[in-house]
């Protein structure tokens, strides 16, 4: 059996009661948003780390790529990391032609794709031949965001670092709009 006691000294009763009054409407959503926006912003710094890691780019590569946030607003409390676009050309994984074919380092890990070759002439992109023929010939591509923001890791620090730092940040928002009576 547990028993819970309060005691009240001073101004206690007016104070919660003027805590309460600022819990309700605007000043609450407001709060609720500020918390989202800051967790939202810590998880999507350390999704873009692993991501880039993942995929073998680097941070700025990636958001040029297709990595975005929407922050939460008075409209909607949703914070959103967006994923857009293709997938990302061989050659932008820091492709060297060599004797048996090209090297290239997609998903953070350097491999050799034998019989392939770098046109200089078609942006010095990355092809191999389709056939024995010198003609057609395929680009190779390397990993997309969009697909790779689903993948193990990635979704793994995007669930634990929400759960991590929102409930401790809803309560920081709330014991700030309260002035300390209410956390």
């Amino acid at each position: 059996m547990a028993t819970i006691a309060f005691k009240w000294q001073g101004n206690g009763i007016a104070r919660l009661t003027a805590a309460v009054d600022k819990l309700e409407g605007p000043r609450k959503r407001a709060a609720l948003r500020r918390a989202v926006n800051h967790t939202g912003d810590k998880t999507f710094t350390v999704v873009r780390r692993v991501l880039a890691k993942e995929m073998g780019l680097t941070q700025a590569d990636l958001q040029r790529r297709g990595l975005s946030k929407r922050k939460a607003n008075d409209a909607s409390l949703t914070y959103s990391i967006i994923g857009r676009g293709k997938h990302i050309p061989l050659k932008d994984f820091a492709s060297r032609q060599g004797a048996r074919g090209v090297s290239a380092a997609p998903w953070g890990i350097r491999r050799m794709f034998k019989h392939t070759f770098i046109v200089a002439s078609i942006g010095g992109n990355v092809f191999k031949r389709i056939g024995k023929k010198r003609l057609p010939i395929e680009k190779l591509w390397g990993p997309a965001v969009p697909r790779e923001m689903v993948r193990e890791a990635t979704a793994t620090a995007f669930q634990t670092t929400v759960a991590a730092n929102l409930p401790g940040r809803v309560e920081h928002e709330v014991r700030v709009l309260t002035d300390g009576v209410v956390s």
